[in-house]
């Protein structure tokens, strides 16, 4: 059946790219996609679509009420294992993102052809291809997930989620709300159950739930004023308007702070967050649970107050994300819109490394986007924006993972790193400094 698509649901395509990927761009393309992603960027793309593709799939009684598997967390961030069949009856096996604030069920085109999904009309977003699909029978663990009516895409051309990430695909917000989920970051497992077949525990904070994206909202409180964020695992690192931090900061031009993300507030999208704000944040409550050394990265004015509060429950200013929700094990009771956390991690608030941003690239390099600066100082001399990343001391970043690249940059405060950059075909080495940045 041919998708019939209204201007409106074909702006909602920007979510997070600018903004996790969340995350979107200045005024006048506020529609970005902020997760992860792309998915950060294409995530979004799903949201409010109206995809007429799907057929219900039979579901078995005898199916059990819950699974539990276990739960891959990289850069912060929390991947599963989904199995599907192709079509000569193999079974295959794709690591998904998973993603509180994602908007559709996203297949990257080599898992698509590799178990036999019908692909539709090409779009073009933003410069991303996709295509609506059907969704396959899916299973997490012995469960078959109830994906009738989901929002699903094929990202075409694609082998993996983003460039440094291998997911081939993720798995959003509108299907986890139809379960009572529970993300275990430190015991790294996690759970699909129906509503009403598990006992919460945990301390309970109000989460209401936007009853069409399935994006969570969760307040905390900082210097005796309450804020909603979107809950969100797709991302990293917690985001915040900038608007906001910089208010924050004119009031406590103490609190730490540097130009351009790093760490993993550098989630490899390029210029934006070369330019971003990263702020060390005042002691953080949340519910009973008291928060200190958290940081947050910056997002356009706009981003989360106008666009993505228009697909919450209620405004929001940011989105909480994997720097804080590592330490937590978190249960997400979708049908009474409620969360249950419980803290046995730790945080992720040291960031001790040097000072690059990158960006990823399709083809496996990476990209100086742009020097950290702190009081105006970039924190390394001779790397310019633009340069190629070629190595770090005796890794070759060419492949790697993003969360090994990041990883490699980090160290003792004091230590230099060796980096080996390209510029204009000619072969740099430069010293980089390891420096406490917050």
């Amino acid at each position: 059946m041919r998708t019939v698509w209204c201007e409106a649901e074909l702006n909602t395509i920007g979510r997070y790219r600018t903004y996790k990927s969340y995350k979107t761009h200045e005024a006048s393309t506020l529609i970005l996609k902020t997760k992860t992603l792309l998915l950060s960027f294409l995530t979004l793309l799903c949201v409010g679509v109206c995809v007429g593709l799907s057929e219900a799939l039979p579901q078995n009684n005898a199916e059990p009420s819950s699974t539990t598997v276990a739960l891959h967390v990289e850069f912060n961030r929390p991947f599963i294992d989904l199995q599907f069949t192709r079509s000569d009856g193999s079974p295959r096996t794709a690591r998904f993102w998973v993603d509180t604030g994602g908007g559709g069920f996203l297949f990257c085109e080599t898992l698509a052809r590799d178990i036999g999904l019908k692909i539709g009309e090409e779009l073009r977003a933003e410069g991303e291809r996709l295509a609506p699909t059907k969704p396959p029978v899916t299973m997490l663990g012995r469960m078959a997930i109830d994906v009738e009516g989901a929002r699903a895409f094929v990202m075409l051309g694609k082998k993996t989620i983003n460039p440094g990430v291998d997911a081939e695909g993720l798995f959003p917000a509108h299907l986890l709300r139809r379960y009572h989920v529970i993300f275990d970051y430190p015991g790294r497992k996690f759970t699909l159950a129906k509503p009403g077949t598990v006992k919460p525990s945990g301390v309970r904070l109000e989460t209401p739930i936007d009853q069409h994206s399935g994006f969570p909202r969760v307040e905390l409180q900082i210097e005796g004023q309450t804020y909603g964020l979107l809950l969100d695992t797709g991302a990293s690192f917690t985001m915040i308007s900038r608007e906001q931090l910089e208010a924050w900061l004119k009031v406590k031009p103490e609190l730490p702070n540097a130009i351009g993300a790093l760490g993993a507030g550098d989630m490899g999208l390029g210029k934006m967050e070369a330019d971003a704000l990263m702020l060390g944040l005042a002691p953080i409550d949340l519910g009973p649970f008291k928060l200190n050394g958290v940081a947050a990265v910056s997002r356009p004015k706009g981003t989360f107050e106008q666009y993505m509060s228009r697909m919450m429950a209620k405004p929001i200013i940011g989105a909480l994300g994997g720097n804080v929700l590592r330490a937590f094990r978190i249960e997400i009771d979708y049908a009474n819109n409620a969360t249950y956390f419980e803290k046995s991690g730790s945080l992720d608030t040291d960031l001790v490394t040097s000072g690059l941003t990158l960006v990823a690239r399709e083809d496996g390099s990476y990209t100086v986007s742009g020097v950290a600066k702190q009081n105006d100082r970039p924190l390394i001399e001779g790397v310019l924006p633009g340069d190629k990343l070629i190595k770090i001391d005796k890794l070759d970043v060419a492949g790697a993972r993003l969360a090994t690249v990041i990883d490699a940059l980090r160290g003792k405060s004091g230590t230099q790193h060796t980096l080996v950059l390209e510029r204009e075909g000619k072969e740099l080495i430069i010293k980089a400094p390891v420096l406490k940045i917050m």
